[in-house]
């Protein structure tokens, strides 16, 4: 049962103007996509993620699969991370599903050790990975940098958290002064 509600309440539509418009905000506006797909190779709860700017949908920042499944404990299923290894032919794939009847293992990548647990909070799902876990290349570099990744998922929106420090513990990437990207749910998803 906590599986389906999870998997109910998590796709959408989302953006995080309201908080992009903050007075010192350090966020850029994000439109983030959540859709539902039917891709059997990987499993039965699986959403295609795309993160695009705002202002302008052609700048695409993130593309992903997400793959929510049943772990030992019932009570803490577990999503799991996936990356394409050709994003670009993944582009816009919430608006031609069909395409995941293609997908083959060597499409994807598992982000091995990034997988977060979630667990049922008074207002909705709080997820967590386990950052000593998570390896993820860095952006630009591809050093390889710990990845610490929380969510806060609830009726009326997601909040994501992904802090990526080096060996020596140094914050690279996500060290803003408030590093959580507050995403309001949107009334336009086109599914």
């Amino acid at each position: 049962l906590l599986l389906e509600e999870f998997v109910s309440m998590l796709q959408g539509s989302y953006d995080n103007l309201a908080q992009s418009r903050l007075p010192g905000g350090a966020h850029a506006p994000l439109k983030l996509m959540i859709v539902p797909v039917d891709a059997p190779l990987v499993g039965d709860h699986v959403f295609y993620v795309q993160e695009t700017s705002a202002d302008d949908p052609r700048r695409l920042f993130a593309q992903r699969l997400y793959n929510v499944i049943e772990s030992a404990d019932p009570l803490h299923p577990v999503l799991a991370q996936y990356d394409f290894t050709e994003p670009a032919r993944w582009r816009d794939a919430h608006l031609r599903r069909e395409l995941f009847r293609s997908l083959l293992h060597s499409d994807l990548r598992l982000r091995s050790g990034c997988e977060m647990r979630i667990e049922r909070i008074d207002e909705g799902f709080a997820l967590q990975n386990d950052p000593k876990a998570c390896r993820v290349p860095a952006r630009g570099t591809g050093e390889t940098l710990r990845a610490e990744q929380k969510m806060r998922l609830d009726d009326d929106g997601l909040a994501a958290l992904d802090i990526r420090r080096d060996a020596g513990g140094t914050v690279m990437e996500g060290g803003e002064a408030d590093p959580w990207y507050r995403f309001v749910r949107r009334a336009d998803a086109p599914w």
